[in-house]
Order: C-alpha cells, then sequence, then structure tokens
C-alpha cells in the first residue's frame, strides 16, 4: 500500500512538473535565430591612372610623390607591399619573401558598380628578397629565372591586368573577385583576384583608403613547364598579396 502511494506521489509531481514546463514554454516568444550581419555596400569612389609616381623609371629611389598635386589619388608605395609564398621544395617549410620593386599604374574602384573594377601593375622580379641573405644572395634569382642587371627586359617583368567587365561582390564577405590576365616569363594566364577595400579615412592633410588583393598561381603547371624550365626550389602554387595604400593630398 505504501508502494502505491509514492507512485501515485511521483505520478503527481512529474505530472505537474510537465503540465508548468509546457505552459511556461506555451507563455514564452521563440527567438528567431540568429544569421550573419548582411553585407553593405558603401559608394566611395578611387581612380588613379597613373597611380604610382616615378621619377625615371630606374631603381626604387625613383618613388616620388613630391609632384603629385592636391586632389589626385595617388599609390603609396613606402607604406605598401607586394608579397610572395610557397613551400620550399613543396615541403611544409614556408618560403616568404617580397618585390622591392612594384608599380600599380592604373586603378578604378567603385565601391557601389563592382563591374567597373580595373587595375594594372607590375613588379620586377630581379628585386625580389626573403630577408635571409643566406638565400637572396643565392639562388634566389636563378628561382625566378631573372638576372641582376635587368631592368625593363620582359624576363624581369610580371604583370596583372584585370579584364574589363569582370569584377563582381564576392558573395561570401564584403570582398570583391574580379579576372585578370597574369603575364610571368612571357605566358599568359587568366586567373580570379580577390579584392578587399578599406574605407577612406581623413589622416589630416591627406585622406588616405587601401586596396588588398590577392591570388594564386601554378608556377611549374602553367608557366615553367612551357618554358622549359621546372623550379624544384619551390612548391608548384604560389600565392601573391599586394597591400596597397591609396592617398589624395588636401
Amino acid at each position: 500500500m505504501k508502494t502505491l502511494r509514492t507512485l501515485i506521489a511521483l505520478f503527481l509531481i512529474f505530472g505537474i512538473g510537465g503540465l508548468f514546463v509546457q505552459c511556461q514554454h506555451d507563455d514564452m516568444d521563440i527567438a528567431p535565430p540568429v544569421g550573419p550581419d548582411p553585407i553593405v555596400h558603401g559608394t566611395e569612389k578611387i581612380s588613379c591612372t597613373d597611380c604610382t609616381p616615378l621619377v625615371s623609371n630606374g631603381a626604387s629611389a625613383d618613388f616620388s610623390s613630391a609632384g603629385v598635386p592636391a586632389g589626385t589619388w595617388y599609390f603609396d608605395k613606402s607604406h605598401s607591399s607586394t608579397l610572395w609564398e610557397s613551400p620550399y621544395k613543396g615541403a611544409g617549410s614556408l618560403l616568404t619573401g617580397r618585390f622591392n620593386y612594384f608599380v600599380v599604374q592604373t586603378l578604378t574602384f567603385d565601391d557601389a558598380k563592382p563591374g567597373d573594377l580595373a587595375f594594372e601593375g607590375y613588379v620586377r622580379l630581379n628585386t625580389v628578397n626573403t630577408g635571409e641573405p643566406g638565400r637572396d644572395g643565392g639562388c634566389l634569382l636563378g628561382t625566378f629565372l631573372t638576372d641582376a642587371a635587368f631592368t625593363t627586359e620582359a624576363a624581369n617583368i610580371a604583370t596583372i591586368k584585370t579584364i574589363p567587365g569582370t569584377g563582381r561582390y564576392s558573395t561570401t564577405d564584403g570582398g570583391f573577385i574580379v579576372d585578370a590576365n597574369f603575364t610571368f616569363l612571357g605566358i599568359t594566364k587568366q586567373l580570379p583576384v580577390k579584392l578587399y577595400y578599406f574605407p577612406q579615412t581623413d589622416q589630416g592633410t591627406y585622406t588616405m583608403a587601401a586596396v588588398n588583393a590577392e591570388f594564386e598561381f601554378l608556377a611549374n603547371t602553367d608557366f615553367f613547364a612551357v618554358a622549359s624550365k621546372l623550379n624544384s626550389n619551390i612548391s608548384d602554387k604560389v600565392k601573391i598579396s599586394v597591400n596597397a595604400i591609396l592617398r589624395n593630398k588636401k
């Protein structure tokens, strides 16, 4: 008899508790699912047709913004960089470096019109360095099939130039994607470039903005193999990052 009373008491406790919980659920508002914030693009524009001020198109000392008039956007090379990386001999050790001589020739950017996105630039391959003397004084120039004495020879110039009308918004973040022709060792291949824009800020005597671009290419598959000079020092995949600061004097 005692056991029966105990079972009945437990039944009432759980039954009332369940009813209480159910009533609470019925009275509560169901919180909507929380998703990512919507991507919002602005209306800022940047345009320059001779973006990098060059004095004589010679060495790195030729970059000077002294003659750039107020109200004109130009490429601030001193605070920008063109970087590359590739696993050394395809292994886990990452070989990284930069090009000291890099030029942004033209740039058209309209945050509201991705189809108008366009830019062109180039590097001098023999200005490559890794910051490691044992590498820079050794086989690094040979890795890029160039020569220390070269300047504007085709073998020393790698260019990137967008294809008109291919710019579009990224579907995964606030960036942009544009197709471009990449020319290296006299060979041209089409590839996508991912671009990010950092809005204008007031720096007192000038306005500043930034455009960062990145792309990858298959060095051996698409370039060295065609040139019949396979390169065993690097991985097939090479990543390039261009971090560009733009200024506009007041």
